[in-house]
């Protein structure tokens, strides 16, 4: 039996206070590296100038969380009581403020003080984004989220097909990719490779032949990719549930998919073909569920046939022979005995993107958890872990609470979202990509907020 899912209607009575920080990310961020590209790459602006315009998402996350806590010393709104996940997410960023402070002391690391600012704002600041969200639970009961996500992700998949289409790698030099990562970010390293000076990973290789990757906007097929595991489940919803313009809607819904699919990300695909079963089957859209699954494999069956060399791609893929996987094994490999030799942590800043762009070699790489652990040991992987436990135990809630309303839909999106984070985790950083950490963050805060209010503990 089918049941039908309640239409998600927008209203535009009820504005959430702190709602429009949360509408500037997710506009802005997907065209921020652009942006910053063309820049000081394409227009030789001076780096320092730069900088301070791409400081813009620190400084609003700074505004945002300032403006949370004059919210809550002035008693607006209930009274909320601390969970459990408050404090993990707290920790968390308190403890990477402590190795800011005393890790070079502490381990006689001489770690870069550049690199473990970054790493300090990948893993403390962000994490105010939660506490932003605590106090704004208005966003997760207002489905234009959902809608804005979805347009942003169609937007950016049109222009990915565009850039298949036309754009190569002479074009990309001239809107200063190749400047932006090799002098901007420091990022030289992995741009030795190809003779365009961009990095290595804009191609992967499919039957003996380089194909270009679609970054889209993001300048990268991994950091196009990495935010579906936030947009794709928010637009799989909207187009379930909106009402109205149906055909236009699916269309939209395909495109997303083909963009997708343009940037080769593998273990983001497949993370996110399960993310999709999964809402689907807890909405119980079988119909859905059975068309997508049909077309997907008679897709997938064409592409086998029709594009040389795919199918065995897709075999040393499986059977792990590809050239990544063998990246893969090596950095976990590093990274787990450094683990192991340095249980406590060797400092932020010298895992990954942040040790390279400082001319470090980097102890890690390609793996999340690899990378709290390295950095800050295994209380920071534990407080990791606990904030994707609690994020993940908070959607289930509100679901469970609100199935057929707004905040049930954003219940499921904060489960699959930790899902895919999870999964993709094991061989990205993922939360490199600030379009889902912030977004992640903030939805924690505002579902967690929804799923203890006294009607969704009582579900």
């Amino acid at each position: 039996m089918t049941t039908a899912a309640q239409p998600i209607t927008v209203s535009g009575a009820h504005r959430p206070a702190l709602a429009w920080g949360l509408s500037l990310f997710i506009w802005l961020l997907p065209f921020h590296i652009f942006a910053i590209t063309v820049l000081f790459g394409a227009l030789w602006w001076p780096a320092a100038t730069v900088r301070v315009i791409a400081a813009w998402k620190e400084l609003l996350i700074g505004v945002l969380f300032a403006l949370a806590v004059i919210h809550a010393l002035r008693g607006g709104g209930p009274r909320r009581r601390v969970h459990w996940l408050d404090l993990a997410v707290a920790a968390l960023g308190f403890l990477a403020l402590a190795y800011l402070m005393g890790a070079n002391l502490w381990f006689g690391s001489d770690l870069p003080l550049g690199a473990q600012l970054y790493g300090a704002r990948d893993t403390a600041v962000v994490s105010l984004l939660y506490f932003v969200g605590r106090a704004s639970p208005e966003v997760a009961e207002n489905p234009r989220v959902l809608r804005a996500l979805f347009v942003v992700g169609v937007v950016t998949s049109a222009i990915a097909v565009v850039e298949r289409i036309f754009v190569k790698p002479e074009m990309l030099v001239l809107l200063g990719a190749a400047r932006y990562v090799q002098d901007f970010l420091g990022a030289a390293a992995v741009t030795t490779g190809n003779a365009y000076g961009l990095p290595d990973n804009y191609w992967t290789e499919i039957g003996g032949q380089l194909v270009q990757r679609a970054g889209s906007t993001y300048m990268s097929g991994q950091g196009f990719a990495i935010p579906f595991l936030v947009v794709l489940p928010a637009a799989t919803l909207w187009v379930l549930s909106a009402p109205g313009r149906r055909v236009l809607r699916w269309f939209g819904y395909l495109l997303l998919w083909v963009g997708l699919l343009l940037t080769l990300t593998r273990m983001t695909i497949v993370v996110c073909v399960l993310q999709t079963a999964v809402i689907l089957t807890a909405r119980r859209r079988w119909e859905v569920l059975l068309g997508l699954g049909f077309a997907g494999l008679a897709g997938l069956g064409a592409m086998l046939i029709l594009v040389p060399g795919l199918a065995s791609f897709v075999w040393d893929t499986l059977a792990w022979q590809t050239g990544s996987s063998a990246t893969h094994l090596s950095d976990w490999t590093e990274g787990l005995d450094a683990f192991l030799r340095h249980p406590v942590g060797v400092g932020l800043g010298s895992t990954d993107i942040d040790a390279l762009r400082f001319g470090l070699t980097p102890l890690t790489a390609d793996n999340q958890y690899l990378r709290y652990a390295v950095e800050l040991g295994v209380l920071g992987l534990l407080l990791h872990v606990a904030v994707l436990v609690g994020a993940l135990v908070s959607g289930v809630r509100a679901w469970l609470a609100a199935r057929d309303e707004p905040a049930g839909a954003y219940g499921m999106l904060l489960m699959v979202t930790v899902l895919g984070i999870a999964l993709n985790a094991m061989t990205a950083v993922v939360f490199n990509s600030m379009m889902l950490a912030y977004l992640f963050y903030w939805l924690a805060g505002s579902v967690t907020t929804i799923a203890r209010r006294p009607a969704a503990a009582a579900a």
